[in-house]
């Protein structure tokens, strides 16, 4: 029988315009964390969407006592999202996932067998230039190389999806909201002395590149490199 983890986790999974997938998405969420967790809260954010994604949450949270839906009247960014989950949330540690299952369900189980082990649990996707188009992969690789030269560190990957202690998330601003967001986390908690462990996995070979990573993202992530860079004395000259 699988030894199930003590410490808690909050989910967060904000979605636009996903009727297609979300169902399934939250399902193997939901499974697997069944199996690896002995408690869990899943925060499922209808993120303005225009189709039947917040129905289809809402019969998701019907069946599964987990799962409590959020619906914005208009689109807020997946950052935002991030941002009130935070607020709402209650257990040990906070992840975000995203609507269109871009971290599959199966990739969790490696993430959750650190937990305890530091107060950040950095996933990076060992396929990633298979999964993203020649010009995401370019752009990627080329903002994670800036980003480590400018801050001295060696982080693999930023933009994907980490596992933070929630105490922790609570004690920084978050001035982002777009996708880029994430850089801003880990770089802001990392260097302000939080442990942090570095994960391989597998991300999704085909999703449905949900609408609420695409929107600006590109933008996003350039407008929180230079936001970090204005900081500098707030968090790195202490």
């Amino acid at each position: 029988m699988q030894q199930k983890s003590d410490l808690t986790v909050s989910f967060v999974i904000p979605a636009l315009n996903e009727e297609k997938v979300i169902r399934p998405v939250l399902e193997d969420i939901v499974g697997t964390c069944r199996e690896y967790l002995r408690e869990f809260e899943v925060i499922a954010v209808n993120d303005g969407s225009a189709d039947r994604t917040g129905e289809i949450m809402d019969e998701v949270a019907s069946e599964f006592p987990e799962v409590r839906v959020i619906h914005n009247v208009k689109n807020e960014n997946i950052g935002a999202a991030y941002k009130k989950g935070i607020k709402l949330a209650k257990f040990d540690y906070y992840m975000l996932l995203c609507g269109d299952g871009g971290l599959p369900a199966e990739s969790l189980p490696k993430l959750f067998s650190q937990l305890g082990n530091a107060d950040i649990i950095v996933p990076y996707m060992t396929n990633l230039k298979r999964i993203k188009t020649p010009f995401r992969y370019f752009i990627s690789r080329t903002y994670t190389g800036i980003l480590n030269l400018i801050f001295r560190l060696d982080i693999k990957y930023y933009n994907g999806l980490p596992i933070h202690r929630l105490k922790r998330l609570r004690e920084i601003e978050i001035s982002s909201d777009g996708f880029g967001f994430q850089g801003e986390i880990l770089i802001k908690l990392i260097r302000t002395g939080n442990s942090y462990v570095q994960v391989p996995i597998l991300g999704a070979e085909n999703t449905n590149k949900s609408s609420a990573l695409k929107i600006k993202s590109i933008w996003s992530v350039g407008a929180t490199f230079f936001n970090l860079l204005k900081e500098l004395n707030v968090y790195f000259r202490r």
